[in-house]
C-alpha cells in the first residue's frame, strides 16, 4: 500500500473511514458501522463508493464486524480483484 500498510488500513476500517486512491479512482471507504435492532441483536454495515464515478461498488451488513471486512477482503471490487490483489497499487490518503 502507497503511503501507509495494507494491515493499519485493514484493522482500522473497525471504526474508521478512509480515502484512497486506486487507478486515478478515488474511493470512500465507510469503516464499520453498528445497528441495534428491535431484537436486540446488532446489523454491521460497512460500505466502498468510488467517488470519481459517483457509485457504490461494494456494501454489505453482517451480524459482526469481523464478518464484514472478511467480505470486503474476499470481494473483486477492483477490476476484478481483491483489496489484497491490488494493495501495492492503492495509495491511502487522508481527507
Amino acid at each position: 500500500m502507497i503511503d501507509g500498510n495494507a494491515r493499519d488500513f485493514i484493522n482500522k476500517l473497525y471504526y474508521e473511514d478512509h480515502y484512497a486512491i486506486y487507478k486515478a479512482n478515488k474511493y470512500y471507504f465507510n469503516g464499520c458501522q453498528a445497528k441495534l435492532l428491535e431484537n436486540g441483536n446488532e446489523d454491521v454495515r460497512m460500505e466502498v463508493y468510488n467517488l470519481t464515478l459517483d457509485t457504490t461498488v461494494f456494501s454489505v451488513t453482517r451480524s459482526n464486524a469481523t464478518d464484514c471486512l472478511e467480505s470486503f477482503q474476499n470481494a473483486p471490487i477492483f477490476d476484478g480483484k481483491t483489496f489484497w490483489e491490488v494493495e501495492s497499487e492503492i495509495e491511502w490518503v487522508d481527507e
